[in-house]
Formats: C-alpha cells, sequence, structure tokens
C-alpha cells in the first residue's frame, strides 16, 4: 500500500516542506509549515483514498511522525 509523506524540514532560516523530497513551500514558522502540510495530507487522503503522514525534523535533526490520515 502506498503512503504519501509530507516532510518538514529546517531550511534557511525557516522550514521548507518537501513532497517525496521535492521543495514544495517555505515557511518562516514551523508552525505555519506544519498547519499546510496537515492540511495537504489530509486532503491527499481523502481525494486518493490512501494513507497520508506528516514527519518533521526536530531540534536534533530526528523526524518524528506528526499526523496520520487514512
Amino acid at each position: 500500500m502506498n503512503t504519501a509523506t509530507l516532510q518538514l524540514v529546517k531550511s534557511y532560516g525557516g522550514w521548507q516542506l518537501l513532497d517525496a523530497g521535492s521543495p514544495v513551500f517555505w515557511f518562516p514558522e514551523r508552525a505555519k509549515g506544519l498547519e499546510i502540510a496537515k492540511i495537504m495530507a489530509d486532503a491527499r487522503s481523502l481525494y486518493h483514498g490512501l494513507p497520508a503522514s506528516v514527519e518533521a525534523e526536530d531540534d536534533e535533526g530526528k523526524f518524528e511522525i506528526v499526523a496520520t490520515f487514512g
């Protein structure tokens, strides 16, 4: 089963949203990046009927799953 994963990573003093490894958006604040990433993942899950998740980099550079849909 395919799972779509969006990743929020530290980038140039802000946060870059990656979709399948490709940059999509840049945000100055982590909270706003997470908000948009969750909306996108939820919409993708509803539209395609497949699971979608959001991973975010923490302060140590490790990824944590912050939301899953579907």
